[in-house]
């Protein structure tokens, strides 16, 4: 009961800030439609010069994979900043004396984590559910392509997986600082490299081999990776060019994710990046034992 009535308290300390929440939403909207409309023409003119044979409507099915591939990454970024905001909280905690009254009561330190924790997972849920519904309506009305029900099922596990990670994650880096100055300078930082360091807003054949190498093993990258996977794949498939074109068109834009040749399955991702959250947990409890020992 007072696991629910603290996760209650972050959720509605979130919503009583109304600018706060409008202001999220409408960041996101205003980045779909800046990539679309400066990368949108580029992106679809390459995606047919790979992928197109001629067919009828190819692209209109270009423009709906550069759409989804936009959308994709910008949840995986709404995942991270609606987390930083949500876990901002407890640096507001921290600095109103409130966490320390939370520290000395007669309740483990887990439940204040996972309390956290699972209020940002279901606020960011909200939130990025709302940004694909927002997409998948555009690209059902402006290009006629629209999502099969039966990848609901899939698109809940994987959107759960990355809230998770990325929860996890944010909650790791807000114990490490003391101050809400800090948490926002470190919030700019985080919010402002995401987007390139998950392969987000470039495509993944188009950064340096080094930086490929290095994020194969970021959560964000695995989750845009696996909604893409999800969501365009069938799309990819509607094309009637060679496989190995198809294959090497996944492979750039960051639909397959490979380890020594081999590539990761869908729910092998999934894996990842709810482990990647449990580590980040496990962490963030430590620091906080040691902070009250202290």
């Amino acid at each position: 009961m007072l696991f629910l009535q603290f996760v209650k308290r972050n959720i509605l300390l979130y919503f009583r800030d109304r600018a706060s929440v409008f202001f999220s939403l409408l960041a996101t909207l205003i980045v779909v439609a800046l990539m679309i409309a400066f990368l949108g023409e580029g992106a679809i003119d390459s995606t047919l010069y790979t992928l197109g044979v001629g067919q009828v409507d190819e692209r209109s099915h270009a423009m709906s994979l550069v759409i989804i591939w936009t959308i994709s990454g910008i949840v995986v970024v709404n995942a991270v900043s609606v987390s930083m905001m949500l876990v901002g909280r407890m640096v507001t905690d921290v600095e109103g004396g409130r966490f320390s009254a939370f520290m000395v009561a007669p309740v483990r330190r887990f439940v204040y984590v996972i309390g956290y924790v699972t209020a940002s997972v279901l606020v960011a849920f909200m939130m990025c559910l709302l940004t694909l519904l927002i997409g998948e309506g555009y690209v059902t009305f402006s290009v006629g392509v629209d999502l099969e029900w039966k990848m609901l099922g899939e698109i809940v596990c994987v959107l759960l997986a990355i809230l998770f990670s990325s929860a996890s994650f944010v909650f790791l880096c807000a114990v490490s600082v003391r101050t809400a100055s800090a948490y926002a300078g470190l919030n700019t930082v985080v919010s402002s490299l995401i987007g390139f360091l998950a392969g987000i807003y470039v495509p993944f054949g188009a950064l340096p081999k080094l930086l490929q190498q290095c994020i194969r093993f970021v959560p964000a990258f695995q989750g845009a990776s696996a909604f893409r996977q999800i969501l365009m794949e069938r799309e990819i498939e509607w094309f009637g060019c060679a496989a190995e074109y198809k294959e090497g068109y996944a492979d750039y834009m960051g639909l397959v994710i490979k380890y020594g040749g081999e590539e990761a399955s869908l729910w092998a991702k999934v894996a990842y990046m709810i482990s990647a959250g449990v580590f980040f947990i496990v962490i963030a409890t430590m620091i906080l034992q040691k902070k009250k020992e202290e």
